[in-house]
C-alpha cells in the first residue's frame, strides 16, 4: 500500500523495510523484534501493533504529500531533509557510499557521465545513483512539506 512512501523514506535517510505481502503476526513480531514502528493503512494491523506496544502510523491521508506530513506529525518529526550523504538505497534499503566517477563511468548513461560529477553506489545491490530531476522534484515536494509542519 505504501510503497512509494517507503522508497521517499529511505531517500531521505530512514532505515525503511517494506512488503508488499507479508503475514499480520510476522510483520507484527518483525516490528517487535528489531524495535520498528509501523507505518501503514491497514487499520487492523495498526490496531494491532498498537496493542503490542508498537509505535504505529496509522495513515488515513491518500496523497503522497499528506501522507508525509501525517507520519512527520505521528511521529513527531519536525523538518524532512534531503542528505545525499545518509539516503539509503530506494530499491533494497542498503546502505549508499560515495563513489568515485572514474569507478562507473562504463555502468552510467555516458551523457549522465559527462554532466554529473557526484556518484553513490548501493552496497547491498549495487545500483549506481546521482542527483537527477527527481531528487529536484523530491526537495520541492519537501520544502512544501516543512512549510506544513
Amino acid at each position: 500500500m505504501l510503497g512509494t512512501i517507503a522508497k521517499k523514506m529511505r531517500i531521505l535517510g530512514f532505515d525503511s523495510k517494506y512488503f508488499a505481502t507479508i503475514d499480520d503476526d510476522d510483520l507484527i513480531l518483525l516490528a517487535k523484534k528489531e524495535n520498528r514502528a509501523i507505518i501503514t493503512k491497514d487499520h487492523q494491523v495498526a490496531d494491532n501493533a498498537k496493542k503490542h506496544d508498537i509505535l504505529t502510523v496509522d495513515i488515513t491521508t491518500h496523497t503522497e504529500k499528506d501522507q508525509l506530513i501525517e507520519i512527520a506529525k505521528k511521529t513527531g518529526f519536525t523538518k524532512y531533509e534531503f542528505n545525499p550523504n545518509i539516503a539509503r538505497c530506494p530499491i533494497c534499503n542498503g546502505i549508499l557510499h560515495g563513489v568515485e566517477k572514474h569507478q562507473i563511468i562504463d555502468k552510467v548513461p555516458p551523457k549522465i557521465a559527462q554532466n554529473v560529477k557526484e556518484f553513490w553506489i548501493c552496497e547491498d545491490c549495487k545500483h549506481i545513483y546521482w542527483e537527477g530531476t527527481h531528487i529536484r522534484n523530491l526537495e520541492k515536494l519537501i520544502a512544501e512539506i516543512n512549510g506544513q509542519l
